[in-house]
C-alpha cells in the first residue's frame, strides 16, 4: 500500500509538515509505505494549462506519476487568508480525477489563530470531491500551530496528537477496505 503525503508549505520550520509527519508515522506503524513529496526539494512551476504537458519540467511528471501510483493521500495545508496555500493548490491543479478517483485522502490543516483551519479543511474537501477522491470524514485542524508543538515534533495537546495519529490509522484502514472492492 502506497500513500503519498503533501505538505503545502515551503517554510523550513513548517508546522503543517510537522502535523503531516505525525499522520505519516501512524500510517507507517500500520504497515503503509508512505512518501512525503517535498515541494522545497521538488518545486513545481505555476500551472498554466499548456496544451503540451511534456514541456513541463521533470518534477511535474514525477509528481503526477507518484499521485497516480498512490493508493491514498495525506493532504496538509496551512490556512492562508482563509483557504488552502498557493503551493498546494498549484500542485493539485496539475492533477485530475485520473490520479485521485476512488482513493481516500486524510486532510490536515494548521492555522496561526485560535479558531483553527476549518475553512482550509472545507476547501480541501471540496477539491477532493471535485477530483473524485474520498476525503475521510475525520479531519484535523491544529490551531495556534506556531506554539502547538514540542521541540521533538509532537503536539503539546495529547488529544490533538492522538487525533492526528488516529487519522493515519483510519487512512490505512480505509485504503485496505477500498482495495478489497
Amino acid at each position: 500500500m502506497k500513500i503519498l503525503a503533501l505538505s503545502g508549505s515551503l517554510n523550513p520550520q513548517s508546522t503543517t509538515k510537522r502535523a503531516v509527519k505525525i499522520v505519516i508515522a501512524a500510517a507507517k506503524k500500520q504497515g503503509a509505505e508512505v512518501e512525503l513529496f517535498d515541494f522545497r526539494e521538488n518545486p513545481l512551476p505555476m500551472f498554466d494549462t499548456r496544451s503540451d504537458e511534456s514541456t513541463y519540467p521533470e518534477t511535474v511528471q514525477l509528481f503526477k506519476q507518484k499521485m497516480l501510483e498512490a493508493d491514498g493521500y495525506i493532504l496538509g495545508s496551512p490556512e492562508y487568508h482563509g483557504s488552502v496555500s498557493g503551493v498546494l493548490k498549484n500542485a493539485l491543479d496539475f492533477i485530475g480525477a485520473r490520479e485521485l478517483e476512488g482513493k481516500p485522502a486524510a486532510l490536515v490543516a494548521t492555522a496561526g489563530g485560535a479558531l483553527g483551519a476549518i475553512n482550509t479543511l472545507n476547501t480541501l474537501m471540496i477539491i477532493c470531491r471535485t477530483l473524485h477522491a474520498w476525503a475521510l470524514p475525520m479531519m484535523v485542524s491544529v490551531p495556534q500551530s506556531y506554539m502547538a508543538f514540542h521541540a521533538d515534533g509532537t503536539l503539546k495537546n495529547p488529544k490533538l496528537q492522538q487525533r492526528l495519529e488516529e487519522l493515519g490509522v483510519k487512512l490505512v484502514d480505509t485504503v485496505k477496505i477500498m482495495r478489497k472492492k
